[in-house]
């Protein structure tokens, strides 16, 4: 009996304040539906319940910086009337951003569940569309677009080559960040085995880890300028690292740490240019941007 009465007795002291957090939770949860229509409840429960994935709060400093690069990059006033393409939105937090300061933007992600919730989060914003698409799959009837944002995708796509050249054949201008390998090689890429169960991993289950030059080497080889963004600023939630320097023993990264940001844009062809000899067209581009720090 003595000892049945201090296991209660224990059983109440640290049950006691989960007991009050709960009702608490209750309470709140109680005055949110006081409040909000169904749609935004249902919006407000998922979140709530919903910790990793998409959902982490690791994102919102993410995002938050990969806006202020692109405000800088261009300015505020180049995305008015511009039509924008957003590849692997996730929640189409971004392209929701570019679309309510007068840009027309496509947001793209393969997974239906992903697009459903961004369709709700997102509905009252003009200006903005949704589409589901496998975009390991020629994505280019899509059509032309001014831009194209492409973060936080390739590295969980298994065709980097064929994803990329539908990217720059179809925009003269592309935002682009990934997670990369540790190598100087233009041509090392290693696969990844990535689960399909988590909504921002591979959707069919294999991503990679190119090195930073075999994304830019194909940039070049499209005819587009590179400029770098491998800057500090972009640095977030102490994981998330852009200006790190090279050791070159090609390690995969699996960590989501070391990753690189790009500006690819191609150059207008004046009239001189076209009248050029074809030798000189023909001449090899050169990457551009900084260095690696290494």
């Amino acid at each position: 009996m003595p000892g049945t009465v201090l296991a209660a007795a224990k059983l109440v002291r640290r049950g006691l304040p989960a007991l009050i957090d709960q009702a608490r939770d209750r309470t709140d949860l109680l005055m949110l539906e006081a409040r909000l229509g169904p749609v935004d409840l249902h919006l407000a429960h998922v979140r709530m319940l919903r910790g990793t994935g998409l959902h982490a709060r690791t994102y919102l400093d993410w995002r938050a910086r990969r806006i202020e690069k692109m405000l800088e990059i261009y300015g505020l006033d180049f995305f008015a009337g511009k039509r924008l393409l957003e590849l692997g939105c996730g929640h189409g937090d971004i392209g929701a951003f570019f679309a309510e300061i007068s840009a027309d933007v496509l947001c793209v992600d393969g997974r239906i569940r992903n697009i459903n919730f961004a369709r709700l989060k997102h509905r009252r914003t003009p200006r903005l569309t949704f589409q589901v698409l496998d975009l390991e799959q020629d994505f280019s009837f899509l059509g032309h677009f001014d831009l194209i944002i492409d973060f936080g995708l390739l590295y969980h796509l298994r065709h980097v080559d064929s994803h990329l050249a539908c990217c720059f054949g179809m925009a003269d201008e592309i935002v682009l960040e990934t997670v990369v390998c540790d190598s100087l090689d233009p041509h090392h890429i290693l696969l990844r085995d990535e689960c399909v169960d988590v909504d921002e991993e591979a959707l069919n289950g294999t991503g990679s880890r190119p090195s930073p030059f075999y994304v830019e080497r194909l940039a070049v080889e499209a005819g587009l300028e590179v400029e770098r963004h491998f800057s500090a600023d972009l640095n977030s939630a102490d994981h998330f690292r852009y200006d790190w320097v090279h050791r070159d023993d090609g390690a995969s990264n699996d960590d989501f740490g070391n990753r690189r940001f790009w500006r690819f844009f191609r150059k207008p062809v004046a009239q001189s240019s076209i009248e050029a000899s074809g030798a000189a067209l023909s001449a090899p581009a050169q990457v551009g941007g900084s260095g690696f720090g290494s």
